[in-house]
């Protein structure tokens, strides 16, 4: 994992879901690149209010990414909805999120 300090969180869109997986496919690129290719990412959850299956992709996506060049995922504030989703999916623990 990355020594460096996380950066100013980015907020996600409300609706993190199908219809709107190709809009934050594209915002979470941008992070990535506006990174300069190095730094973890933080990523603000706490407007998320949908999110299914392809959210829950795209953050295991974004994770691999940063994990493979040494950097990591940081989810601040992550609605009931996200909680909701990664638990179902038995992934709260992989990032970092008590399970009830």
């Amino acid at each position: 994992m990355s020594q460096a300090a996380p950066t100013t969180p980015l907020a996600l869109d409300p609706e993190v879901t199908i219809p709107f997986a190709a809009a934050t496919r594209e915002q979470l690129l941008e992070a990535l690149r506006g990174h300069g290719a190095q730094g973890d990412v933080v990523l603000d959850l706490s407007g998320v209010t949908d999110f299914d299956s392809s959210g829950v992709q795209l953050l295991l996506s974004l994770r691999r990414s940063l994990l493979a060049r040494g950097d990591a995922l940081h989810l601040q504030s992550p609605s009931a909805s996200v909680r909701d989703a990664l638990a179902i999916f038995g992934l709260a623990p992989a990032f970092g999120l008590a399970t009830a």
